[in-house]
């Protein structure tokens, strides 16, 4: 989205994401697990069917091929997140707050040491993981709560980065609580975020607002829907335009409709269930329709 030119070249983009993300590439790996059930029924740990699957039908360049690209995955995931977390911590913590007069050298040399604490630290929490299941549900617990702030902060003007340090900070610490507590998940999830949502809030109106100023300079150039009227009355270079959020709506439960629709109709032409496929591929263009009436309502797909 943000490598695109316009607007309309981000939707787009997004929307072939998701069709691409979600409803073609997961059919490669359903079929091999499909298979690999019918082919070894009396394995008793069914994830290792991919595995038995590579060994019996790979030829040996293919075998070699696979392991390189299982190391490029895993370097690129790495190397990622290495230097996210680096770039989070230098430029949005270190130079803005502890040394604002750090030249070029200085940062690249801490950028280094905080790359080598963040594999050292990786290192040792992947020793205390035991299933990839394990990884999914700590990810998503830690993460809870904290949605709902990314989405607001773009309709509510009193939301400030207090409310998003609040909002990540509080899921780590309740996923500690409930594990030291022996809560299973989902339970564990539904406390996290209920108690997460409860706290940031707390904390947005315990704090002070963002800056006046740039949050005029912010609505003058987004123009954002929502709870900004406060801004957009102070805002007299900008006139008041009229929302989009109910055109937005429809545009995003289409969306979700049509991805669905079309994950489900390739499953169904695979398996030839032509019937459902049929009727999974109508509700996947009458969704399209939809959202691309919706779209031009909200104009968003104009340059």
């Amino acid at each position: 989205m943000m490598s695109t030119r316009t607007e309309k070249d981000a939707i787009y983009a997004t929307l072939f994401f998701q069709i691409a993300h979600y409803c073609i590439r997961p059919w490669a790996w359903i079929l091999v697990g499909l298979c690999a059930i019918v082919l070894y029924p009396d394995i008793a740990d069914k994830k290792l069917g991919y595995i038995m699957a590579m060994k019996q039908f790979l030829p040996p360049g293919l075998k070699g091929l696979l392991l390189v690209a299982f190391f490029a995955a895993y370097m690129s995931t790495i190397a990622t997140q290495l230097n996210w977390g680096a770039s989070y911590i230098v430029n949005d913590l270190y130079h803005r707050f502890i040394n604002p007069k750090a030249n070029n050298k200085q940062l690249v040399l801490v950028a280094r040491l905080t790359t080598l604490a963040l594999m050292i630290i990786g290192l040792a929490v992947s020793t205390q993981i035991e299933s990839i299941s394990g990884v999914w549900s700590f990810l998503i617990e830690c993460g809870a709560g904290l949605g709902l702030v990314l989405i607001l902060r773009w309709y509510w003007w009193r939301i400030n980065a207090w409310s998003e340090i609040a909002a990540t900070i509080t899921p780590i610490i309740l996923y500690t609580a409930c594990k030291w507590a022996n809560v299973p998940f989902p339970t564990s999830y539904f406390i996290t975020v209920g108690l997460t949502t409860v706290v940031w809030i707390a904390v947005t109106f315990l704090t002070k607002p963002t800056n006046i100023d740039h949050l005029k300079a912010f609505y003058a150039r987004v123009r954002p829907d929502g709870a900004w009227e406060p801004i957009q009355r102070i805002t007299t270079s900008v006139a008041q335009k009229e929302t989009k959020i109910g055109g937005l709506l429809v545009c995003w439960v289409s969306a979700v409709a049509m991805t669905y629709s079309v994950l489900f109709a390739i499953g169904d032409l695979i398996f030839k269930e032509w019937t459902q496929a049929a009727i999974y591929i109508t509700v996947a263009l009458v969704s399209f329709a939809i959202l691309r009436t919706a779209l031009n309502r909200t104009k968003v797909l104009e340059d």
